[in-house]
């Protein structure tokens, strides 16, 4: 976009009376042109930005710093910051006060600048000034380069971690959109991202226009918290809020966990940080004529974060409702404009009288600015952008940009996913429970699930039950079925570990599921926890091979991605299952009962033909639970090999909580300080997320090194959609997650 249409559009007028802007003629003529070290163009970029005088500056209320310098390892992956941060003058002392090994840029700064010491060094390439919209339609940002090109590479590199940075600043504030900038030499370009894509500008001489930059950097100064993105309707929580947070908070995990002392504490930190709880507001509507009403929630640590820049985004904490006093669960989410709400499809199960599903207590769209009059929502924007006459494509393939609607959903009750299970007892009980739900949405409602999977189900305690119950969660993939039970919305949608074979092997998403694949998908979640958690025959080898395979495989067709081979061989011949041997007898014969219901195997064909039923199999499950002894407590940790990828050194960084001082080390107030409210409210929303950088960054490096050894490239990495993090206890009964566990599961949510 042309620099001036991109300030118009993205940043409000500013008020009329300018006395505070600083002259914009020669605002950067000390910028060099070009540089052999970033450093070069960084230390007279700063001096000119933070330029004033008495009564004017550049970008009044706000102070640009040396951000790349504070770092205990400024060059390597995974600890390296942008060169430049921009930060609320009120924020900036608390900034430097911070230690290097902490994240707290990121959490406080309010758009930030890369730098490259030449224009070659650039992202993109742009069309000859007078192109008009066919040149444009045709020329490729980005494809102007020889991809085996070192510099090439180096680009890539530079690009992968600015993206990696902007994700960083999403995952750690409450944003609806942010603005970064790029130096090339002294050019310059701006960008802004929202959960949808980004929109950047064409690049442009700082040295020549310096008007450009200086404009938009005073109507950023002069516009609202919301008109630089931040989400308004969260702020710091007041001392007895946090209070009442932690208190309840304590009290819901002795009871869901059955904890006390130490490791009471421990599980604790899962979910509060002291010093770091936010309020965050939810705005809701009982009925289409009813007004609408806020409703305030206090949250501290998530136990869900996004680990991408784009999608939905998805971040869940365990929340108080400072009205009720009740502990639920907060999802914060970025929904397709098109699609329902989860939170009227649970009520809608709920007046059904669907069994083992939660509740929703309040949700709506995220209003834009309150109060409550404003009818404004927050929504991504670059769809708007994608016909304009100036548009250029990135890159070969058309690309369809959804738009997308901030959303928020309140749930009851909360609890702990079903890798938590006690032993198989609780596993196979927990499971009934889902396929009770499961049965009572198709009948009741005509309602499948489509994403029945580990970060789908959770146990909840009950009264004094030794046995916690199992609650299917996540609805809004679910879909009606139509008369032959079909489902009315083809394609495969949830997590691909989990998914059905013949949906798996469906690259071009024309098949319609059914019930029968959601019923695959709950023998696989049965399958996946007892391989992972219950002793059997397997050693640490056969057994990551097992899992690698039967979970995770995909491969390239037809232009798209297809799995599920491993899965339709081993219904026709168990050449994978059969090499499985659970200690537990009676976990064995279901395990064997249900694969055959599933796809009957030879001498049983007749016996099993016609059982893959919802009735057929609850009748079974539910007379095995009633007539069979299950072990109790008898839950293992067992061992699994996996080589080291990319993703794998990616998500390391992030799923490991408590090894780093920088995961503790969050913007947020200490002792009586009290930081601006806005910036605040970040809060770093992921308290425990350590650095981001490392993602698109060490694909690239690590695909470039072994180019350069003649090695092969690794195939794709599989999308994450969130990290669901696990408390850091270790209940009587029950083993923690290893974090290459929790990798895994991030790792398969597509």
């Amino acid at each position: 976009m042309p620099m001036q249409e991109f300030t118009d559009a993205f940043l409000p007028s500013p008020p009329d009376d300018r006395d505070g802007f600083l002259s914009s003629r020669d605002a950067f003529r000390s910028v060099p042109a070009e540089a052999q070290w970033p450093a070069s163009i960084c230390k007279p970029l700063i001096s000119a930005l933070n330029k004033m005088t008495a009564h004017k500056s550049r970008c009044p209320g706000f102070v640009f710093e040396d951000a790349a310098s504070r770092s205990s390892h400024p060059r390597r992956l995974g600890y390296m910051k942008p060169h430049i941060c921009c930060f609320a003058a009120d924020n900036v002392d608390l900034v430097r006060a911070s230690k290097k090994s902490s994240r707290i840029e990121f959490g406080y700064a309010e758009l930030f600048i890369e730098v490259k010491a030449h224009p070659n060094h650039d992202f993109f390439f742009d069309p000859p000034p007078d192109a008009d919209a066919n040149a444009r339609a045709s020329h490729h940002l980005a494809l102007n380069y020889d991809a085996e090109d070192e510099a090439v590479r180096e680009v890539n590199l530079t690009f992968g971690q600015h993206i990696a940075y902007v994700t960083e600043v999403f995952a750690r504030q409450f944003r609806a959109f942010y603005f970064s900038i790029s130096f090339s030499g002294s050019r310059a370009r701006v960008f802004r991202w929202d959960r949808a894509g980004c929109v950047f500008s064409e690049s442009f001489d700082v040295r020549q226009r310096p008007e450009l930059l200086c404009e938009f950097l005073w109507r950023f100064s002069q516009g609202s918290a919301a008109s630089r993105g931040h989400d308004v309707t969260v702020e710091v929580a007041l001392p007895d809020e946090e209070t009442l947070f932690r208190t309840l908070i304590e009290q819901e995990i002795s009871i869901q966990l059955s904890v006390r002392g130490q490791q009471l504490g421990q599980a604790i930190r899962q979910h509060y940080l002291p010093g770091k709880a936010t309020a965050i507001q939810v705005l809701t509507q009982e009925a289409p004529d009813a007004p609408q009403q806020t409703s305030r929630f206090i949250v501290s640590r998530p136990v869900v974060s996004p680990l991408s820049e784009v999608g939905r985004g998805t971040r869940g904490f365990w929340a108080v409702d400072v009205r009720n006093h009740r502990v639920l669960f907060l999802k914060d989410t970025w929904r397709s404009i098109s699609s329902g709400l989860e939170g009227d499809t649970l009520q809608h199960l709920n007046n059904m009288g669907v069994c083992n599903v939660p509740y929703a207590a309040a949700h709506g769209d995220v209003p834009c600015v309150l109060p409550e009059d404003e009818h404004e929502y927050q929504r991504t924007r670059t769809h708007e952008y994608t016909s304009r006459p100036w548009v250029c494509p990135t890159g070969p393939e058309e690309r369809r940009i959804t738009q997308l609607k901030h959303y928020r959903l309140v749930l009851g009750p909360v609890g702990y996913d079903i890798r938590y299970f006690s032993g198989s007892d609780e596993l196979l009980h927990a499971t009934y429970d889902v396929l009770a739900a499961m049965k009572d949405a198709l009948v009741k409602d005509s309602r499948l699930h489509r994403d029945v999977s580990v970060g789908n189900i959770i146990l909840v305690r009950q009264g004094e039950k030794s046995i916690r119950t199992g609650y299917l969660i996540d609805w809004e993939s679910s879909c009606n079925v139509d008369k032959s039970g079909e489902a009315m919305k083809p394609g495969r949608a949830g997590t691909w570990a989990f998914m059905s074979g013949r949906l798996l092997a469906d690259p071009d998403g024309e098949l319609k599921p059914a019930i029968q694949d959601d019923m695959e998908s709950l023998l696989y979640v049965v399958l996946y926890c007892a391989l992972h958690w219950l002793p059997h025959n397997l050693n640490k080898k056969d057994l990551s091979d097992l899992i690698s395979l039967f979970f995770d495989y995909r491969k390239p067709l037809r232009g798209g991605v297809a799995g599920g081979i491993p899965k339709l061989l081993n219904a026709e011949n168990r050449h994978l299952t059969g090499k499985v041997t659970f200690a537990s007898k009676t976990l064995q014969e279901w395990s064997d009962t249900v694969m055959n219901y599933n796809a009957p195997l030879g001498d049983s064909a007749e016996e099993f033909k016609n059982k893959w039923y919802p009735d057929e199999l609850d009748t079974f499950w539910a007379d095995f639970l009633r007539t069979r002894t299950l072990a109790q407590g008898d839950r293992v940790l067992n061992e699994i090999e996996r080589p080291r990828g990319p993703i794998e050194s990616f998500c390391t960084s992030m799923l490991d909580d408590d090894s780093s001082e920088s995961s503790l080390d969050s913007p947020l107030s200490v002792g009586d300080r009290t930081p601006n409210p806005v910036a605040a409210s970040a809060h770093e929303a992921a308290v425990d997320i350590p650095s981001t950088t490392g993602s698109a960054a060490t694909r690239v490096t690590r695909e470039a090194s072994r180019k350069r050894r003649g090695v092969p490239a690794a195939s794709q990495p599989k999308r994450a959609r969130t990290i669901r993090s696990m408390p850091q206890t270790k209940p009587a009964g029950r083993v923690a997650l290893r974090r290459s566990e929790r990798i895994r599961e991030q790792r398969s949510r597509g």
